[in-house]
Parts: structure tokens; sequence; C-alpha cells
């Protein structure tokens, strides 16, 4: 009994150690006040296209027939005073509306025909389409936007789930307030970010209390990056610490009651 005692002592003892202290939650702790944080800029992490992109493409110029014939979303919306364009902003509206990179690189655009896109940067495609508009179009002015800017957010998150990001850049931060934050079993210290590349899977291991994410190749995310928020070492006890206590007061209350009964 002594021995069990000592035992259910020493328990709650390391029960309580296990317990978490709010800075395990504070993001970038170790930034001062009026701090100027130097981060790597944006356009280092400009997106390459590949086969399967899907691409938002209007083209307009002085020409009504023209106008219509690529952007006939102009059409419907004089017809139901809608605005249309939020079709796009939808996985499904995507493919079926978007302009979609084939497996030769190309995209095929009504009287422009193919042109040849794989390898080149996001940033740049626009000016490409533009000089194949100009040899066919006078005056043509080009939109071309990345509709496919998909991120995975997983693990100790409120939603976990798919996001699409509809602007030029998106941070790891920016993928976690999007999922609606953390847990209260996650570890931000141990934010795992995984990069699918031509040669693998690349990983990266970021610790968001810390300002030196800025500095990080996996702080601007990717289309089809995982962001994995990690548990905490103590989940397991955080979970089960109820169940366990109880179980081993029953057993204390068994032993009390067996040696009141055969003292």
């Amino acid at each position: 009994m002594k021995n069990f005692l000592n035992f259910l002592i020493i328990f709650s003892l390391l029960t309580l150690a296990s317990c978490r202290s709010s800075k395990d939650f504070i993001f970038l702790k170790d930034a001062a006040n009026g701090e100027i944080i130097k981060s790597i800029p944006v356009q280092t992490f400009d997106h390459n296209l590949k086969y399967g992109d899907i691409l938002y493409i209007s083209i307009k110029s002085m020409n009504p027939e023209v106008n219509l014939l690529f952007n006939p979303e102009a059409n419907m919306q004089a017809n139901t005073g809608g605005n249309d364009f939020q079709k796009y902003t939808t996985p499904s509206g995507a493919y079926l509306y978007g302009y979609e990179i084939d497996q030769d690189g190309n995209l095929k655009l009504p009287m422009l025909g193919k042109i040849q896109v794989s390898g080149i940067p996001i940033s740049q495609v626009e000016s490409v389409v533009q000089k194949k508009a100009d040899e066919f179009l006078k005056d043509a002015i080009v939109k071309v936007k990345l509709l496919n800017y998909k991120v995975t957010v997983l693990g100790e998150v409120r939603n976990p789930g798919d996001y699409y990001n509809y602007n030029n850049s998106i941070t790891v931060l920016q993928a976690l307030a999007m999922a609606n934050g953390n847990t209260d079993f996650a570890t931000i210290k141990k934010v795992m970010v995984v990069r699918p590349l031509p040669e693998g899977n690349k990983s990266y291991l970021l610790d968001l209390t810390s300002k030196d994410i800025y500095l990080s190749d996996a702080y601007y995310l990717q289309p089809n990056d995982y962001v994995i928020v990690q548990p905490d070492k103590n989940k397991f006890w955080a979970i089960n610490g109820q169940a366990i206590s109880i179980y081993f007061s029953s057993i204390s209350i068994l032993l009390v009651t067996y040696g009141l009964l055969f003292k």
C-alpha cells in the first residue's frame, strides 16, 4: 500500500511537470519591439509552371468579338448582372473554366494556338502570352493568374484541409491563419513543410517561435506544399491524464477498502 501511494505521488508530480507554459505558444518570441527583421525576398520563390497547372487568362482588345472569345464571362455578366468571376475561385470552377497546361508544356488558346510555357516563372508568363497576342491583336491587354495555388495544412490545427491562395504569395504563418490557427496540443517549434520537387519531396522543419523563420526557404510556400503542425510530446498525457488518474484513484479506493475489511 505504501509503495503504491509513493507511485501515485510520483505520477502526480510527473503529470504536473508535463504542463506547458504559455511561452510555448508565442510566435516570434525572440523578436524585439521595433526590430527590423531581415527576410528572403518573395521574388526568390517564383513558381515555375509545369504540366497540370491551371491558369486564368484574360485577353481584351478594342474588338468586342475578340473580347467575347477570350472572356466569355463578360457576356454572361452583361446578361445576368452578376459577378461571374467567382466561378474561378473554386477547384471545380478553375478546372472547368481555366486553361490547363498539357503534357507537352503548352497552353492552347483560341486563335493564338499553342504557347510553350512549361518551366517559365509565373511572374513572366503574362509577358509571354502578351507577346503572342500582339501578333494577332492590336492594343491587347493580357492578364494571367495561377488558379491552382493550393497548400495543404495538416496536424494540430483547428481546421485542417486544402487552402487555395489567390495572391502572388503566401507564407506559412498565413497558411496557419487560414486553418484557424494551431490547437492546444501543437508544438509550433516543430512545423514541417513538405515541398514536392521533380527529384522528390523536400522537407523543412521550422521553429515558429523564432524570427529565423523569415530566412527559411519554406517561409514563402509554393503551390502544393504541405504544412504539418506536429503534436507536443505531452499530448498523450494531456488526452489520457484524466482517465489514468481515475484509474489509479479507483485502485486506491479498492486497496483502502480491502485494507479496512481485512485489517
